[in-house]
């Protein structure tokens, strides 16, 4: 063992560069050690191994390195790498709980609508909300891509999102509400792409696939939104939602805490940092990036009043309402633990042409629908959304270099959201108000179908064989 700490001790001044040797060392000294350990104690053959390696750190090791806390931290290190929780399993965990703050969103459309502001009123709010985010989801996802834990980011986001959410019912005033919900949007509508940029990274780096992970996103919104619905359905059940939104946050800060760390790659130290500047260069990624946004714009339309046209238009209540929610999730389940396989046989254009079309008729059945069933029926069909999601999230992740993933997300996100805020809460909310919500679900219908025709018949040519944008950089 001496020769081990001979060489430990002269890399002890070596700073970060050598940390991952000092790992390897210290794993070294610990393997090495157990059959002494094991002769001397004999008490200690049958013990589990795990215990070995933490009695052999807290007592031998500590002993011989007390004097260098540089050495200390290392063997710190080695033990933490034995205790490390599943990633595959963190990941699956977190995914659910992410995804169970989504649940109570729907709600404060309904909110707003119950304390008396107009749909315009409505959409001002979350227009502007999100145009002010705009300005900041730029900035964080430069800022994450250089981060030395993304992990950190986020928790930091969903903190913020937390303590925001609930203030907007100290008030009803309008300008009040606008400029709290303004906040939390800034913080809340970044947190998406980045937690899709931590899972499409991590299923890339492991192998393991995506689809999975964001399935459990589906279970733990399903059996969240079965929970929200029996709140909601009580004496001022919907704002109980807005306490219920910040604990679901508390809890996804400490599941992020078990995820493994994923650092930023456009930074000096991984290499030649890359302007995200040349995403504005790609015309598949920007042709990719036009037609989600085309389509979740028409969706969005749709989606933003879906809740007030089932309560208050076609009378169904907010329990019948939480219900078809949590149904509609379960139901995505199967989709998404397919969705990789469904992307690989079918191949990306036709995959977005299937989904396309799928939608478009989703839309229009609501126009024709005459009660909650049919609505109930053809909300169930979100898992078509939901795939879309996916598909676009893999396909931009392929298309770029490590260094940009991060960035391409975030530049989707906020160039849909931009065009969300523009078509879908400051138009759709004016044209519900003059026209109706019912006639928005025929329009949405039919833009979508057009808009599916043009892209996959005539634009989209996808080739597996284009190496990723930055990868040569």
């Amino acid at each position: 063992m001496k020769p081990i700490f001979a060489r430990m001790f002269k890399m002890g001044d070596m700073g970060e560069v050598a940390n991952e040797k000092w790992v390897g060392l210290c794993k070294n000294f610990i393997n090495r050690s157990i059959p002494t350990v094991r002769k001397r104690f004999f008490c200690f053959a049958s013990i589990d191994m795990k215990v070995l390696y933490m009695i052999i750190l807290s007592k031998v090791a500590h002993k011989l390195i007390a004097n260098d806390p540089a050495q200390r931290r290392c063997i710190r290190m080695a033990a933490k790498e034995r205790k490390t929780f599943p990633p595959y399993l963190a990941f699956l965990l977190f995914n659910a709980a992410f995804f169970m703050m989504d649940t109570t969103n729907s709600y404060f459309q309904i909110h707003l609508n119950s304390i008396g502001f107009t749909k315009t009123m409505i959409g001002t709010i979350t227009g502007t909300a999100s145009l002010v985010a705009l300005v900041f989801q730029p900035v964080f996802g430069v800022l994450t891509d250089s981060a030395k834990s993304k992990n950190r980011v986020l928790q930091g986001m969903v903190l913020m999102s937390a303590l925001l959410y609930p203030l907007i019912l100290l008030n009803k005033n309008f300008i009040y509400i606008l400029l709290i919900y303004t906040g939390y949007a800034i913080f809340r509508n970044f947190q998406h792409p980045l937690n899709t940029t931590l899972s499409v990274e991590y299923s890339e780096q492991s192998g393991k696939p995506y689809g999975p992970i964001r399935m459990m996103g589906a279970v733990g919104y399903a059996l969240m939104m079965s929970l929200v619905g029996v709140v909601s359905a009580q004496e001022k059940g919907v704002e109980k939602t807005f306490i219920l939104y910040s604990a679901i946050c508390l809890l996804n800060i400490l599941l992020i805490s078990l995820l493994p760390r994923m650092k930023g790659h456009n930074r000096k130290s991984e290499g030649k940092k890359i302007s995200p500047m040349v995403l504005f260069k790609s015309k598949p990624i920007l042709m990719l990036i036009l037609f989600q946004i085309l389509i979740n714009v028409f969706t969005n339309l749709c989606r933003s009043y879906f809740g007030i046209y089932f309560t208050d238009d076609m009378g169904g209540s907010n329990q019948l309402y939480g219900t078809m929610l949590s149904v509609a999730a379960a139901i995505e389940i199967p989709f998404l633990f397919m969705a990789d396989k469904f992307l690989r046989k079918l191949g990306p254009r036709l995959m977005l042409f299937i989904l396309g079309a799928i939608t478009a008729v989703r839309w229009i059945v609501c126009f024709f629908a005459t009660g909650t069933t049919t609505l109930f029926v053809v909300y169930c069909g979100n898992f078509i959304n939901i795939l879309e999601t996916v598909t676009f999230a893999l396909l931009l992740s392929r298309m770029v270099a490590p260094q940009l993933k991060t960035s391409v997300q975030t530049l989707s996100a906020t160039i849909q959201n931009v065009a969300s805020i523009l078509i879908s809460s400051y138009l759709g909310g004016m044209l519900a108000d003059w026209i109706g919500i019912r006639p928005l679900f025929l329009l949405s219908g039919v833009m979508v179908a057009v808009v599916t025709v043009i892209f996959c018949g005539f634009v989209f040519k996808f080739d597996q064989n284009d190496p990723a944008l930055g990868a040569n950089e």
